[in-house]
């Protein structure tokens, strides 16, 4: 009823000229000054950053795929790094924070776009929000060349999570892990190129932050740009 009542609001402020929904301008100055300040990040030796690891997907999938997140980091970062081509390409729960949100989306988009490519990109705590979906992946057989990428936890933390490659296993989906940057490039290739679904376990950089970031309870005027104190710990 709310969304009702909205729309109908929307649909009068339109008929009534009280309503522009022309953001051409507003478009042109974010890329312009998204080619003054680009994004940028460090490289830890040969540990895998999460921004690298979505450069690499993007590049693989020349930009095409539909892209569902969960919420957290990595869902800024895939906001950032991967090179959309077209609206609603990213299917993500943005402000609203709705942890598993991805994989269910992800499972959505595959029945409503069979033959499509979809990529969810996961963290940690948001994989574990649904983890259970994989098990409708396998039973309702979502094979439309779909692959799911779980960009992993941080290294450092790898010894007490669960292992998400037997969860993958025992709903038989097959599954790898990647641990170091020269291996991202085959590990996503081969998650690509496997027919149905595919779990990929990227293990990223021991700590890592989005950037730009506002701290809490501060403004624009307190915007960090980049970071200095990234530590990486294999």
């Amino acid at each position: 009823m709310t969304l009702q009542g909205l729309n109908t609001l929307l649909e009068e402020m339109k008929a009534a000229g009280k309503l522009d929904l022309d953001f051409w301008a507003w478009r042109e100055e974010l890329k312009a000054q998204k080619k003054r300040f680009p994004l940028s990040f460090t490289c830890f030796g040969g540990s895998i950053p999460p921004q690298h690891a979505i450069q690499v997907l993007d590049e693989l999938t020349n930009s095409d795929a539909i892209i569902t997140t969960g919420v957290g980091q990595h869902q800024m970062w895939a906001a950032q790094w991967y090179n959309y081509k077209n609206p609603r390409q990213l299917i993500t729960s943005s402000g609203l924070g709705a942890m598993g949100f991805g994989l269910p989306v992800a499972i959505g988009a595959a029945v409503a776009s069979p033959g499509s490519l979809i990529v969810d990109i996961y963290g940690d705590g948001s994989f574990l929000m649904n983890i259970q979906e994989l098990a409708t992946i396998a039973a309702e057989e979502l094979n439309g060349n779909r692959g799911d990428t779980y960009l992993g936890h941080p290294s450092k933390h790898a010894k007490i999570f669960p292992d998400f490659l037997k969860f993958a296993e025992g709903c038989d989906i097959p599954a790898a892990r990647v641990t170091q940057k020269n291996e991202l490039r085959g590990a996503i290739l081969k998650m690509l190129q496997t027919p149905g679904p595919y779990l990929l376990d990227v293990i990223v950089s021991h700590q890592e932050y989005v950037f730009p970031i506002i701290p809490a309870g501060g403004s624009f005027r307190d915007v960090i740009i980049e970071g200095s104190r990234r530590t990486i710990q294999i």
